[in-house]
Formats: C-alpha cells, structure tokens, sequence
C-alpha cells in the first residue's frame, strides 16, 4: 500500500529550507504516492533531499510538472531511491504529436538549481520526459538510471535547456526518446560514461523552432555506449528556423555502438510530425564539430549522414579513426552541403567531393 505524503514532504522542506547550516529531507524506506510538489528557495543553507524510498506519481495528473526543484542553491538530490512516474496510461493516450496544447508532467525539474548534485537517484516510467533542467548552473547528475519501455512517447531521460556546466556521468538511461536532449541556449556540457539504450541516441537538438533561442557552445560527448537505439550521436536543427543560430564546439568521442540506427547523424531537416516547411533551409550554423574513435556495429546501411544546410553549410567539422559495421552487408555513408576533413581510418569512407 502507497501511502500519501504530499503535505508531509512539503512541511519538512520548508522547515529545513528556512534553518540554517546544513540540513535535509529524508523520505525514509517505503512506497508512498504523492501529486505535484514544488520545492522551492532561496534557503539559509545546503540542503539535502534524501529519497531513499520510491515516490509514486497518481496515474492521472492535469499538471506540466510533478516533482520541481526551484531556485535553490547547494541542492543534494541522493539516498539511491526513486521516483515512479506511472506513465503507462499518459502513453497510450498521449497526443502531443496533433495537439500543441497538451498537457504532461515532467517527472522530475530542475529550474535555476545551482551549485548542486543529483546522485544516485532513479526515475521510472515517466509519463512525459523524466528529467529536465532549465536555467541552471553548475549542476552535477552522477549514477543516475532512468527506465522506460522503448515505446513509450515523449519520455527523454534528462533534457537541458538555457543551463550552463551541466554534466551527466557513470549513468544508465534506457527510455522511449533521446537519452540526453542538449536544446537552446547551453554552455559548457559534459556528458561521460553514459549508457544509453533503449531510446533516440544522444542529441543536440532539435534546434530552431523558436525566435528567442541563445547558442549552444561547448558541447562533449565522451566515453560513452549506445545500444540499440533509433539514433547515435546526432545534431538536428530544423528546416523552418525562423532566425539565424548558432551550434558550435560539439565533441563525440570514444563513442561504442552496438546494433545502433544512424550511428553519426547530422540533420539539419529534421521535421518531426511533418511539423515545419522541409522546402526551407536552416538558419542554424552548425561548426567546430568533432567526431573522434567511434566504433561498433550499425543497424541500418547508411552508418554515416551529414546532412547540412544549404543556405548555411557546416564549417569545420572533423572525423578520425570511426570504424562502423553494418550486419547485414556493406555499410555507407553520406554527406551534403559539408566538406569534413578526415583523418586515420574512417569506414565507412564518405563520398568523394
């Protein structure tokens, strides 16, 4: 039996919250079922939020958030427990795709979090993404696993936007969507010793639905594995940006496949739902991107697909030592609007210019 623990967790918050020095939450062993909660600061000092029980979400929730860290400084999210999205039903009754106006809650927010660390933490069978991160700052994500079925809609496991030194290591996420979604308006992202699958790869992207977007600069991508997944390690812009941007220092490397579709993927006409104008081209100047020691097997034939803007070509983008298999026979490559430069071993070899 679940029990109810809504008001208890938001007492305790603002009681450790407003005290000074150090101080926690602890929500102890056990299954408990709690609605929307918002966490809120500024407090008088490091807090801690301890979960070592699992948190359920009610199946049926008119809400854009469930659990919401906001404005907090020196924030420690850990206690190896769990948050259970009970997502099963918002998936199959999901349709986002046809509406705009729909409404999700993300499981878990971080929203202007800084100086902070999530570790150790799991999150379940969200019913929109599992975890997402807006206008934060130095914030740290460590041993994180994040579950859902490959079928289920609209889940990415940790999506950031607008946030500055972020970094995601030695964590396991399995998901219906990206893994790792990388929006507008981020500086300075790591990601390390990731693996990844079910799920669509690790993104940058998409980029270049709204006027407003800020550029991402300093993206890594490192030391990291893909199993299974629709898409690798992928950049996508849109095709109908409505103003000029900019996507540039973008890493991949020491990047393991394993039966993976669109291993190494630029697309800069990504349209999902035949959402946007696929006759335009993107405003999105994508540069400064390295593709580094990427290996493994594909499962489809084209293993490489640089597709890039014609109004606004990649510049500077760079492949060394990638070696990538494709069962089911010869494996290929393609590349438009983008002159890579190439060195060491590079199979499948790309079209001559």
């Amino acid at each position: 039996m679940s029990m109810l623990i809504l008001q208890a967790i938001k007492s305790a918050w603002v009681k450790a919250c407003s005290s000074k020095g150090k101080n926690s939450v602890l929500i102890p062993k056990g299954t408990y079922l709690s609605g929307p909660v918002l966490l809120e600061g500024k407090c008088n000092g490091p807090i801690t939020f301890q979960l070592q029980g699992l948190i359920k979400a009610p199946i049926d929730m008119n809400s854009y958030s469930w659990f919401s860290f906001s404005h907090v400084d020196q924030l420690t999210v850990t206690g190896g427990g769990a948050f259970d999205g009970q997502g099963q039903k918002a998936w199959a009754n999901n349709n986002c795709d046809k509406d705009p106006n729909c409404k999700l809650p993300i499981s878990v927010r971080f929203d202007f979090v800084t100086n902070s660390i999530v570790q150790g933490i799991s999150s379940i069978n969200s019913k929109a993404f599992h975890m997402n991160v807006l206008g934060c700052k130095d914030l740290k994500f460590i041993s994180v696993k994040i579950s859902a079925p490959g079928n289920s809609v609209n889940t990415d496991g940790i999506h950031i936007g607008e946030s500055t030194g972020i970094s995601v290591a030695h964590s396991i996420i399995g998901t219906g969507d990206d893994c790792i979604s990388i929006g507008p308006g981020n500086n300075d992202i790591n990601i390390f010793d990731v693996q990844c699958g079910p799920g669509h790869g690790i993104s940058i992207g998409s980029l270049g639905k709204y006027t407003n977007e800020e550029p991402v600069k300093g993206v890594v991508v490192q030391h990291c594995t893909l199993i299974g997944t629709d898409n690798g390690v992928r950049i996508k812009t849109r095709p109908d940006s409505p103003k000029q941007g900019i996507a540039t220092n973008l890493t991949f490397d020491d990047i393991i496949m394993k039966n993976v579709q669109n291993p190494i993927i630029i697309d800069q006409q990504y349209c999902p739902f035949g959402s946007c104008n696929q006759k335009k081209s993107s405003l999105i100047q994508i540069s400064k991107v390295k593709f580094n020691n990427i290996k493994g097997t594909s499962a489809s034939p084209r293993a490489i697909s640089l597709v890039c803007s014609k109004t606004l070509p990649c510049q500077d983008v760079e492949l060394s030592e990638i070696n990538l298999k494709y069962n089911g026979g010869d494996a290929s490559s393609t590349t438009t609007n983008v002159k890579p430069h190439v060195s060491g071993l590079i199979f499948p070899s790309l079209p001559s210019a």
